[in-house]
């Protein structure tokens, strides 16, 4: 048995088919209309074809991509906080009696593109809430050895009351312009009603400085 392939006969309003025609070997008398019909076939399967094969062409997609460089979130750290007078911030202070006072200094450095600055002052142990803490601003260095500024000095805004652990005291540093240093000295004042039982107790001091970093800029670049 032979297996080849035919189209059943079709008018106008048939769509054109394939079927499969089984034949017996050495037929060599088939008729003529049905090697024709035949042909016709295979021009018509090959046809259907082409068609179905520039569809499928035509709807075919092209991809193609680019990556962006490397992105990086900003940082909130734009203010360096030194100790103006080589350490001695951290030099103890022994003996304070009520209304006694003692200076400390510092320099507030913009490192960043903020220049909104606030502070706090705490004081830790049992001497916390016996410091009133006053703030003034110098625009040259301060002249440690006698507290004094050859500039025209500036008082900052500061909160009321004495700073404690819990309860810092808010110091606001104002306006830094960008890689600009603020010139800080603080004077301590041990409380005038201080009580006796606080004879000998220790405490500790804490400055800080923060700023707030605002986005919404425009960070495309060509």
């Amino acid at each position: 048995m032979a297996l080849s392939l035919e189209t059943p006969a079709a008018d106008q309003n048939d769509a054109p088919g394939i079927t499969v025609l089984v034949q017996q070997h050495g037929n060599p008398q088939a008729p003529a209309r049905r090697r024709r019909r035949g042909v016709a076939a295979v021009a018509l399967a090959t046809g259907g074809a082409a068609l179905v094969g520039a569809g499928a062409f035509s709807a075919w997609d092209a991809t193609t991509s680019v990556d962006s460089g490397a992105l990086s979130a900003g940082t909130s750290s734009a203010a360096t906080v030194i100790d103006a007078t080589s350490g001695t911030f951290r030099t103890a202070v022994s003996n304070l009696l009520p209304e006694d006072y003692f200076y400390r200094y510092i320099d507030v450095v913009n490192t960043g593109p903020s220049t909104s600055f606030t502070g706090t002052v705490a004081v830790t142990g049992p001497l916390a809430g016996y410091l009133a803490v006053e703030a003034v601003t110098c625009p040259i260095a301060w002249t440690t050895a006698s507290a004094s500024c050859t500039g025209v000095p500036a008082p900052l805004s500061i909160g009321s009351g004495t700073p404690t652990a819990d309860t810092p005291t808010p110091v606001t540093h104002g306006t830094i312009a960008t890689s600009a240093v603020q010139h800080v000295r603080y004077k301590f004042t041990f409380a005038k009603d201080a009580p006796k039982t606080l004879q000998g107790a220790n405490g500790a001091l804490s400055i800080s400085v923060s700023n707030t970093v605002v986005g919404g800029s425009d960070r495309t670049l060509f």
